[in-house]
């Protein structure tokens, strides 16, 4: 992971891959036979730890078109990068048959580094959707079912056959972890209950060992700020994986990765893992699929909570209070989970 930088330091870094994003313009407009003179950048929020190598820019051009303009410049992962947009290329490409389900066209791109120029994504990220239905700006069930049916639509075009599931791997990953955790090596907030949920992955991996089941490239980084929607469409950005074959990681970082934002607020029936159980059936109804009920998708939710857990441990001292509010919604979805016998 690239190392995080902070107040002017950070502010420089940021603007330096802005400008450099924004110096290869000229040569994108030429070759696309664009307006290159007159164009307007704006720039779109990007994760804190990435923004000294990663820019995201709208760029409108004095004739009005708008485009997305990426740019990844991080020589340690180049080639990771230009896989995952080899896989962002071919899932764009595949759901074109897929009526209001899509990713941005990649318009063109430099095979060298990791600047693409993508077609511009209508509408607001699924987060923002989902977030304007608790003030009655949508109705929150057809928002997650219209989620769940372009997710079930992207792991379609994505699939790879039937695959059984070994979980030795990732519970080597977890006994290792553990361990350094007990050494005093490792250090994690609440690490007696980091512990019980390293037992709870056992048993949650003994449960769907050998389990046969669908597999299909995954996205990589499936959280609702990744998603776009519009009244017609729900698009897919920022791939960031090109080889991972569990589409269950996809479906678990929707909930997850932005603890505790998607837990059952005060008045609504948690379900499992502490999500409400309304938004659980909804999403399934998009999806197709008893997702709460499969042995193999609750290891590889409960695999998700060990992911953020872990990386909680590395959090900077000035994001003290996203930590806490993370680690308080950790420790509600392990709850959740050991009260269900996850």
């Amino acid at each position: 992971m690239p190392p995080i930088v902070a107040g002017h330091e950070d502010q420089v870094a940021v603007d330096a891959v802005q400008a450099r994003a924004k110096a290869v313009w000229p040569r994108i407009a030429s070759d696309l036979g664009l307006a290159a003179e007159g164009a307007r950048f704006r720039q779109l929020m990007v994760n804190s730890r990435y923004q000294h190598v990663r820019s995201v820019q709208v760029v409108q051009t004095a004739t009005g078109q708008r485009y997305v303009l990426r740019a990844v410049f991080d020589e340690i992962n180049a080639a990771k990068q230009l896989k995952s947009l080899d896989r962002h290329q071919q899932a764009s490409e595949r759901l074109r048959a897929v009526p209001g389900v899509s990713s941005p066209s990649i318009l063109w791109r430099d095979r060298d580094s990791g600047v693409v120029l993508m077609e511009f994504a209508e509408g607001d990220t699924a987060y923002r959707a989902l977030s304007l239905s608790d003030y009655g700006l949508a109705e929150r069930a057809e928002v997650l079912r219209r989620i769940g049916h372009a997710v079930a639509a992207l792991h379609r075009v994505s699939d790879v056959g039937d695959q059984r599931f070994w979980p030795k791997p990732f519970l080597k990953q977890v006994s290792t972890r553990a361990e350094a955790v007990r050494a005093g090596q490792f250090h994690v907030p609440k690490p007696k209950k980091f512990l019980g949920l390293c037992a709870l992955l056992h048993r949650a991996g003994r449960a769907a060992r050998g389990q046969v089941f669908r597999g299909a490239i995954e996205h990589g980084d499936l959280h609702l700020r990744n998603i776009m929607m519009s009244e017609t469409d729900v698009s897919f950005i920022d791939y960031s994986n090109h080889k991972g074959i569990y589409p269950y990681r996809d479906i678990a970082d929707i909930w997850i990765s932005n603890c505790p934002d998607h837990l059952a607020p005060d008045g609504c029936q948690p379900g499992f893992g502490g999500i409400a159980s309304a938004d659980w059936a909804a999403f399934e109804d998009g999806y197709g699929m008893r997702l709460t009920v499969d042995p193999l998708f609750r290891f590889f939710f409960t695999w998700r909570l060990f992911k953020l857990w872990s990386a909680l441990a590395a959090r900077p001292s000035y994001q003290h209070r996203r930590t806490a509010d993370a680690l308080a919604g950790a420790l509600l979805v392990l709850d959740a989970l050991l009260e269900d016998g996850a």
